[in-house]
């Protein structure tokens, strides 16, 4: 159990970062408005420049916090972890818009676990050693995670959708 928790803790600042987006409401838009070759947007209104600096910003200080228990190297692994984190995010928004889902459309796993995916990437790259059994909790976590506190949003009308 103790190593699920701390393979959960490695994930945190992508946790951080990846719920921070709503925060910001408005924006310049990462794919400036322009269309893939399918004619759809490449990602569209909901990932801006001002999310992920947001993001950033907030994944990496928790690793200033992280950094107390892994020391200073954290600081910048939760910068990358979240840089990732967000990568993967707007991954998953790519791939919406071409099965046409649109903004704020569910799309059941890859909303969940679009961020964890790209969290575990930047972790890998790093040398950070992730096993299966935390990578399926973090998974399960993120899940869960991502039900509650969106339903929690969309009640607080920070969020116009439930998921």
């Amino acid at each position: 159990m103790l190593s699920l928790l701390i393979g959960f803790s490695f994930y945190i600042p992508a946790f951080i970062a990846n719920g921070s987006g709503p925060f910001v409401r408005k924006g310049t838009p990462i794919d400036r408005g322009k269309n893939f070759i399918d004619g759809r947007r490449i990602f569209g209104d909901g990932k801006t420049f001002e999310g992920l600096l947001v993001a950033l910003t907030f994944g990496t200080t928790v690793g200033l916090i992280l950094a107390k228990f892994y020391g200073n190297w954290w600081i910048f692994v939760s910068f990358f972890e979240s840089l990732f984190a967000m990568f993967g995010d707007m991954s998953g928004a790519f791939i919406k818009r071409r099965l046409n889902i649109p903004r704020g459309g569910r799309a059941i796993l890859l909303d969940q676990l679009d961020f964890v995916i790209g969290a575990t990437i930047a972790l890998i790259i790093l040398g950070i050693q992730i096993n299966i059994y935390q990578f399926i909790f973090v998974a399960i976590i993120a899940f869960l995670l991502h039900i509650m506190t969106n339903d929690i949003a969309y009640r607080l009308k920070i969020k116009s959708v439930p998921w």
